[in-house]
């Protein structure tokens, strides 16, 4: 019949040329095929036999299929029950290697249908396990590390991540995979983690930038990427995201600024008491002669309006002092907000300018005549300026001098900024040290952390802007902060 095989035919001509076709098909195969009579000796073998155990026909024929290690389990006796076999079994080579391979065993029947052979086919497996443990070696550094893992192909979607990214973002692996990397992203950054990864670069391999994401309940998870390309056939595939979690170095950052804020109070504490003790003494010097008059029924109304009007003065110019240390000393979330820099800098100096007047020093305020706004955070962006006007008046000490601070708004690069300078009359900054004044811990003074400049450099540069020290062609040196501008109204 048409298009029907005819099975009869067929095993009658396996039978008329089985020899042939041992030794013309299954002897070329690159697998092992190997014959063998119920008692396991060996009565065929082929030529990938012999790249498998290294063994020579003439050396292994008639011998019994255990020289091939061939022991556990017991395969001859699943072929004597008519069973077919198929697993993972240990041989091993001419050479002694041990190695592991997948074998299939067929039992062959005589006419009566009872088993009187083995066919048995044996693949190497050693490769194939070297594959898979180091794919599981990998697996598990990668999920071990303590940087979270993420992969992103060339549409954005995330298609690999390992636990500790999953911690960071306080998601699973089942709400990451398959969405955009932005859907997570905290909105304030997105434009930035944006350009950092979709805009190339004079280096586009790999980008280092800070971010933040959004966790599942909606918490703000501070991170910096390290982000590289990947290649497929020289295309681009995605890229690969290394994560580190930035919270607890935050934390400490926090606290290395609150610890800088306490050790310039300690530095101002003679200048904050002379600050507040003044207006004090004239508050008291007056409640004490108006009990005085009190006492003596001298009191005159105008006199005694004019003299609580002077009390309410220097009381209230205490509180507003009090104040000012009160905020800058208070330990601030990172927060920022638009803020006048010409605002920020009269805050600071309420902080110093006393002392500096005690100490000869002239402190000269060049402000643009227009408000200058900043995206920042005020008490450290005070902190940036006490530091600097400081580090200005000890440069000037004892012979005393000026010390000029000029705002004024700047254009480079197709953007806006605000420009901030703090110079004096000093001697300058020694041409060895002027490229180590912002190293942590460097200092000149005796008393001094070396870490006023550091940390201001830090600030400023988390900002957006930056921070640069010269000397003046006359004399003295100067600092030069620029900041990015932003316009009054942006309230996010």
């Amino acid at each position: 019949m048409t298009g029907t095989l005819d099975w009869e035919n067929i095993i009658l001509g396996f039978k008329l040329t089985t020899k042939d076709f041992l030794e013309t098909v299954l002897g070329n195969l690159s697998e092992s095929i190997i014959v063998t009579d119920l008692d396991g000796k060996i009565v065929y073998y082929n030529k990938g036999s012999e790249e498998l155990f290294e063994y020579k026909p003439e050396e292994i024929m008639l011998r019994s299929i255990i020289e091939l290690g061939v022991r556990k389990p017991n395969v001859l006796a699943e072929m004597r029950k008519g069973n077919t076999f198929r697993g993972e079994v240990r041989l091993r080579r001419k050479s002694g290697e041990i190695f592991p391979a997948y074998v299939i065993c067929i039992p062959l029947r005589d006419r009566k249908g009872e088993p009187m052979a083995m066919v048995g086919a044996a693949r190497d497996l050693t490769e194939e396990k070297e594959v898979n443990r180091l794919r599981e070696f990998n697996e598990n550094i990668i999920t071990s590390l303590n940087d979270g893992i993420q992969i992103i192909d060339k549409d954005g979607l995330i298609t690999f991540t390992n636990r500790r990214f999953e911690e960071i973002v306080g998601r699973s692996r089942d709400e990451l995979i398959g969405r955009h990397y932005q859907s997570f992203m905290d909105r304030n950054v997105l434009e930035r983690v944006k350009s950092a990864l979709e805009t190339p670069g004079k280096e586009p391999d790999k980008k280092t930038f800070e971010a933040a994401y959004v966790t599942k309940d909606n918490k703000e998870a501070p991170v910096l990427i390290s982000s590289s390309y990947l290649y497929r056939n020289g295309n681009y595939d995605g890229m690969i995201n290394a994560v580190t979690d930035l919270t607890e170095i935050k934390v400490l950052k926090e606290e290395l600024y609150q610890s800088e804020k306490l050790t310039l109070l300690g530095t101002l504490a003679g200048e904050i008491a002379h600050e507040v003790n003044n207006p004090l003494s004239g508050l008291l010097l007056a409640v004490q002669m108006l009990i005085e008059d009190a006492k003596a029924g001298q009191i005159d109304r105008k006199e005694l309006l004019k003299e609580l009007k002077d009390i309410e003065n220097d009381a209230l110019r205490c509180k507003k002092f009090i104040e000012k240390i009160l905020g800058f000393s208070r330990m601030v979330p990172e927060g920022k907000s638009v803020v006048n820099i010409n605002d920020t800098v009269e805050d600071a100096l309420t902080l110093i300018q006393r002392q500096a007047k005690l100490d000869n020093i002239a402190i000269v305020k060049a402000f643009s005549a227009k408000p200058l706004h900043v995206w920042g955070n005020s008490n450290q962006l005070q902190q940036v300026i006490i530091n600097m006007v400081n580090n200005s008046r000890d440069a000037l000490f004892p012979a005393g001098g000026t010390v000029t601070i000029k705002t004024s708004a700047v254009a480079a690069k197709g953007k806006k900024w605000v420009c901030l300078e703090i110079s004096d009359t000093g001697q300058g900054i020694p041409d060895a040290m002027i490229g180590r004044i912002f190293d942590s811990f460097f200092t000149t003074k005796t008393k001094g952390t070396g870490l006023g400049l550091s940390v201001s450099k830090k600030i400023i540069e988390e900002h957006g802007g930056t921070v640069a020290a010269t000397n003046l062609q006359s004399h003295g040196a100067s600092f030069v902060v620029t900041l990015p501008r932003k316009r009054r109204k942006m309230t996010e």
